[in-house]
């Protein structure tokens, strides 16, 4: 559990040992915030056996609308979300102006997975669902994602996908030290 903590959230973030008790009152204010104000929050990712006998995470697929899965036959392999960062992003050194864009110009893309499915397309199809239901729904204009240095992996999803590196000359949005910024137009 380690590796997907650090994975997911730096290795500044250290191993939590949380219990029930003390997480879920932070995982709803985390839910309720996200999906009250606009629609859009984190989802969790499944893996689930399609027929094959040889294993869950050989063939998968995207399960439509209409389909029904029985939680207990998913294998849970991390998350992805989009976020309004408009509430969460400002300029280097200026704690109390948030940034000027439009949110729909500041959507975060936000995802972390179990290390045994890195490299494996989770990632990226995952990311690609959530960013055309955002684009579809939502009306996103531009996702904005956070990266550790360190983290290639995470790097070739977001290159795989046309996000461009953020040139620090010309935009900050986090700031922090030890991390790259990405940025996507949606149809350009």
């Amino acid at each position: 559990m380690s590796e997907f903590t650090s994975m997911a959230f730096g290795s500044a973030w250290g191993v939590k040992d949380w219990d029930e008790s003390s997480i879920a009152p932070i995982i709803a204010r985390e839910v309720q915030n996200s999906w009250r104000v606009r629609g859009m929050g984190d989802f969790a990712v499944g893996a689930r056996e399609c027929g094959s006998a040889t294993g869950m995470l050989e063939k998968w697929k995207v399960l439509r609308e209409d389909e029904i899965q029985k939680l207990e036959d998913v294998k849970w392999i991390g998350y992805v979300g989009v976020r309004d960062a408009t509430t969460t992003s400002m300029a280097v050194g200026d704690t109390s102006q948030p940034t000027t864009r439009p949110w729909q110009q500041m959507i975060e893309l936000r995802y972390g997975f179990h290390p045994e499915v890195w490299g494996k397309g989770f990632g990226t199809e995952a990311a690609k669902a959530i960013m055309g239901w955002c684009g579809k729904y939502i009306g996103a204009e531009r996702f904005i994602a956070e990266i550790e240095i360190e983290n290639l992996g995470s790097g070739r999803v977001l290159s795989k996908m046309g996000f461009e590196e953020i040139e620090k000359e010309k935009e900050v949005i986090w700031g922090m030290e030890g991390t790259k910024e990405w940025k996507i137009w949606v149809g350009r």
